[in-house]
């Protein structure tokens, strides 16, 4: 589900400028994950780069849901595919897939939107929400503008390894000098990973209760991503926890 995700494919040349506003989304990441500074009030220390507003919206398995490839469910598919093709012709929707693993949250599309509200009504179209088979959680996310491009046909899908980070055992709200130490550490990490084009785009949530923000790699293997998201300094210290997940989009629609 969720393949028809498409976008252009502009690699060479975008390099430097992604890596540049990825890093400019790390400072916010590591900002907002570790301080609980809003996402806001982050952006204002980096006025240089242009940052922008997006909405994640989950699809995550009901308690309708069952696995089967059955008759309904492919028509259910094909409607799917006609709803998210026509979000992305409206350039509503950038990246959008499906996770490769067994897991509650069976996809995410990246909403180009308004406000949550507008993002949620537009995938409660989605044919397999009104059939009750999947529910929606939309999160804010703030990440740079121009990473991620409008769709193009036909398509070719890559995988990519999208990690959420959220506030782990250790976290706490308060500033001291060993949280301000592990913070340098934490963004230094961020930005050595997307020096080497690893790490292709991160940022914040806002507002997202335990969510704190998202990695996502452009490696060979699931086992690398968890080696690169779990030996960031913030998660290695408890103070942030990792899941990662194996994402398919389109080629292009990322670095």
């Amino acid at each position: 589900m969720l393949k028809s995700a498409i976008v252009r494919e502009r690699l060479g040349t975008r390099s430097s400028r992604a890596a540049r506003s990825i890093i400019v989304s790390a400072m916010l990441l590591a900002i907002h994950s570790i301080n609980s500074a809003g996402a806001a009030g982050a952006l204002a220390q980096a006025p240089k780069y242009e940052m922008g507003t997006f909405y994640i919206c989950l699809l995550v398995k009901s308690a309708n849901f069952k696995d089967g490839d059955t008759t309904k469910n492919k028509e259910l598919l094909q409607a799917h595919l006609k709803h998210v093709q026509g979000l992305i012709a409206d350039g509503k929707v950038f990246a959008m897939g499906p996770f490769l693993d067994n897991n509650p949250i069976v996809g995410i599309g990246v909403f180009n939107a308004s406000s949550p509200e507008e993002a949620r009504a537009m995938e409660q179209e989605d044919p397999f929400v009104k059939s009750g088979l999947f529910t929606v959680e939309v999160l804010k996310w703030w990440a740079a503008k121009g990473i991620m491009k409008p769709p193009e046909q036909p398509a070719k899908m890559a995988t990519y390894y999208f990690a959420f980070l959220r506030r782990g055992p250790k976290w706490t709200p308060e500033k001291t000098p060993e949280t301000e130490k592990l913070q340098a550490d934490h963004m230094a990490n961020i930005v050595a990973m997307a020096g080497t084009g690893k790490l292709v785009i991160a940022g914040p949530f806002e507002n997202a209760g335990n969510y704190a923000g998202v990695f996502v790699f452009k490696v060979g293997s699931l086992d690398e991503a968890k080696t690169l998201a779990e030996g960031d300094p913030a998660v290695k210290a408890g103070r942030l926890t990792v899941d990662v997940h194996p994402w398919m989009v389109a080629k292009g629609s990322l670095p």
